[in-house]
């Protein structure tokens, strides 16, 4: 899996790289103010399925109609959430946030209906514990885009619009793979199960929704307190940080069905030696991005991107707290008590909003990564804390030992050619 993500996000970078060259900050900016109406529209549309499928996953008996299902209501909540995107936007006027014309939203709207059904998919991937299909379908896709938009930059056609058809034709190609391989169809449905779907994610969405604003409020007030030159910048920094999450996301998930389907003290168990281990990549992720953001920005991206460097390292304490965290929020979903995952998001998404408004008109960009950077890092403490006192653990068996450094380095030595039999890694 971490081969998988890491040619992502190579393929990731390069693809930025030429679309940010291609239509400099500005154009970047609204084409990044569509991308951000879209995401948002499928964040918030999804009702938060895929915890739902996680919560209602331990019962066996559900889990052939929650496979069934997913499709088919992912569409369902996707052409609805984007059909109200693409009002809302109208309404406020497309001026307001830095859109030459409605048309852009419509087009980029068309990839909410397949950006949740895939989502819904490969949660339900990652439960059977069926990685490798998850891995093809998301690296499949990051190959389309990134082979279409350099075609589109060679033969000098690539253009806002251009670029965003590319990139809900890319999102489209995941959903594709997964249903191919029987991943999302054949099984049987059940209507009465799918409402209650609904009904289960519903309770947890205020949360997942929450940290979703957390992470793209301030996209949407810089852009109404600056332009589309200043968004295009930020909203790059944005992306380098959020690379740095890689290692630890890839643990997560990959310990989510270990998470799920084993008993109480198992998951308890799994959830604080593993996070020692996500601290551990967060950390060295982090270290190595504000090392390398200087040479990167200015060898991919060009000198219009300069400013971004400084954000990038204002938003990597935060991003390094989220990677860390992500284990120990995740147990909180299989509690199935809506309230220990929304109190913490709104909590964070409050003092976002807040120290936004107080800081963009003093610092412009530089005021949002401060906000934001101190949003997660109180989102993160609040989820671990959380954690500790519902599962009786003690704050100091999550901090990482020399122990734990060992085994991640007897780990990597494993996937190096010919030191598989080299290293030990212990059980688990």
């Amino acid at each position: 899996m971490l081969g998988s993500r890491a040619a992502c996000l190579l393929l990731s970078v390069f693809t930025s790289a030429v679309i940010a060259r291609s239509l400099e900050p500005e154009g970047r900016g609204v084409y990044y103010m569509a991308v951000t109406v879209a995401t948002t529209a499928t964040m918030l549309g999804h009702l938060s399925g895929e915890q739902a499928q996680s919560a209602l996953w331990p019962d066996a008996a559900r889990r052939d109609a929650l496979v069934g299902n997913s499709v088919p209501l992912a569409l369902a909540l996707g052409t609805l959430s984007g059909l109200t995107a693409t009002a809302v936007v109208a309404v406020i006027g497309p001026d307001r946030l830095n859109l030459p014309g409605q048309y852009l939203v419509m087009v980029a709207c068309l990839g909410v209906p397949l950006g949740i059904a895939s989502n819904y998919a490969a949660n339900i991937g990652l439960l059977e514990g069926r990685v490798d299909v998850a891995n093809r379908a998301m690296l499949i896709g990051s190959l389309v885009q990134c082979t279409a938009v350099a075609v589109l930059a060679f033969d000098e056609r690539l253009n806002v619009v251009t670029a965003l058809v590319t990139w809900v034709a890319a999102g489209s190609v995941p959903l594709t793979v997964f249903i191919a391989v029987g991943m999302a169809s054949g099984r049987r449905r059940d209507l009465k199960l799918a409402r209650m779907t609904v009904a289960t994610g519903t309770r947890y969405h205020l949360g997942p929704a929450s940290v979703y604003l957390l992470m793209n409020a301030d996209i949407y007030l810089l852009s109404a307190f600056t332009g589309a030159r200043e968004v295009g910048i930020y909203s790059l920094a944005v992306g380098l940080a959020g690379y740095s999450r890689m290692l630890a996301d890839v643990v997560s998930q990959v310990m989510l069905k270990r998470q799920f389907n084993s008993s109480d003290t198992e998951s308890v168990d799994v959830t604080v030696r593993v996070t020692r281990y996500a601290a551990l990549l967060a950390v060295a992720s982090a270290l190595v991005l504000m090392l390398a953001a200087p040479v990167l920005v200015g060898a991919m991206y060009g000198s219009a991107y300069a400013d971004t460097v400084p954000l990038v390292l204002l938003l990597a304490p935060g991003v390094m707290a989220l990677g860390a965290s992500r284990l120990p929020s995740a147990y909180l979903l299989r509690l199935r008590r809506a309230k220990l995952v929304v109190v913490p998001s709104v909590i964070a998404l409050a003092v976002n909003i807040g120290l936004n408004l107080m800081l963009i008109p003093m610092w412009g960009a530089v005021g949002c990564a401060v906000a934001s950077s101190v949003a997660y890092v109180l989102l993160a403490a609040l989820q671990t804390w959380l954690f500790t006192r519902v599962t009786g653990t003690r704050a100091a068996q999550l901090v990482p030992v020399a122990a734990d450094l060992h085994t991640l380095l007897a780990a990597a030595r494993r996937c190096l050619p010919g030191k598989h039999a080299a290293a030990s890694v212990p059980p688990g």
